[in-house]
């Protein structure tokens, strides 16, 4: 049976936490501090995979820090008008983060240099502000409340799963990547948003 994309998302962090293969969230003691002790994840935690027949005709991205820990997974769906994200994700450093779709399917941890550049970025200008812009890749920034957690919602207009035009499932894929910094939409060629210190291969 196919659950409710909420009560989907909501089970499988609920799963994360239970089995304290995310303690980056899960348990914090209310005292304020965005840090996390690194003695405290295994470096080689993972997070919970979901069900492979969660999501019909979708796609999903299992995200991990610079560290290569789970911190939680974004669901992609066709739709009309392109492909929604969708997610929930935790462990991340509160405030505002640009948040892109890059061209290659692949997250090496620490620097993720190997996910490649935006998607789309021979073809248009960076930012939602720039004339000629934007990429194919780039979405909203990413908003992280203050207990680390932060819910994905969006959609990325113009790409596909893989119906045609600019494809997420081609042959080399494609990877969500999370930076430091927000996108300031307007920069070249990534909006000045820094570091890259999450990043997700996406998966059909």
């Amino acid at each position: 049976m196919k659950l409710p994309l909420a009560a989907s998302l909501a089970r499988f962090v609920s799963i994360a936490c239970g089995m304290s293969i995310v303690v980056l969230a899960c348990g914090r003691d209310g005292g304020g501090d965005r840090g996390v002790d690194e003695a405290e994840v295994p470096p080689v935690a993972e997070v919970a995979p979901m069900p492979d027949d969660a999501f019909a005709d979708s796609a999903r991205a299992n995200m991990v820090d610079t560290r290569g820990v789970g911190i939680g997974a974004v669901i992609l769906t066709a739709v009309g008008e392109g492909v929604t994200l969708r997610g929930a994700l935790i462990g991340l450093p509160p405030g505002e983060h640009g948040f892109h779709i890059h061209e290659t399917g692949s997250c090496e941890p620490p620097a993720f240099e190997s996910a490649g550049d935006h998607l789309g970025a021979g073809e248009a200008a960076h930012g939602f502000d720039a004339p000629g812009g934007p990429h194919a890749g780039d979405l909203r920034n990413l908003m992280v409340a203050e207990d680390s957690t932060a819910t994905v919602e969006q959609v990325a207009a113009g790409v596909s799963l893989s119906d045609g035009g600019v494809e997420l499932l081609d042959d080399d894929g494609a990877a969500i990547v999370i930076h430091a910094q927000p996108d300031d939409y307007a920069t070249q060629p990534s909006g000045a948003s820094g570091d890259r210190i999450a990043c997700g291969v996406i998966e059909g």
